[in-house]
């Protein structure tokens, strides 16, 4: 799991990195989604085993090296943890912009240089 109190943060590639950018204590961005998976447990008593009444859980879901994969999140973490990953939505879509216009820019100057030959 990895640890949001750290000094350092363990992310998810395995390896040890600084969090140089924090928001209360909080990394500032964390890439993923905060969902809640609902299952079952698998012991035969249990009241999920009817299917209905599965037991819940929220976490955040990530992919790493082509496979999905979960941290479970206690309640105080759910809230920070969603606005972390909001704010790494924020800044994809940002630099998704910049990158269009980088592109949109490179084709632009391509077609000049065509239409003047």
């Amino acid at each position: 799991m990895i640890n949001l109190h750290a000094e350092r943060v363990q992310p998810v590639g395995g390896r040890m990195v600084p969090m140089t950018e924090r928001a209360e204590g909080w990394p500032r961005m964390i890439r993923g989604s905060v969902v809640v998976q609902r299952r079952r447990c698998g012991k035969a008593s249990c009241r999920c085993t009817d299917g209905e009444s599965l037991h819940e859980a929220t976490v955040l879901s990530y992919s790493q090296d082509g496979r999905n994969r979960t941290v479970m999140l206690s309640p105080e973490q759910i809230a920070p943890v969603r606005v972390a990953v909001g704010r790494y939505r924020a800044a994809q879509a940002k630099l998704e912009v910049q990158g269009n216009a980088g592109l949109s820019a490179l084709l632009a100057s391509k077609a000049e240089l065509r239409q003047g030959r």
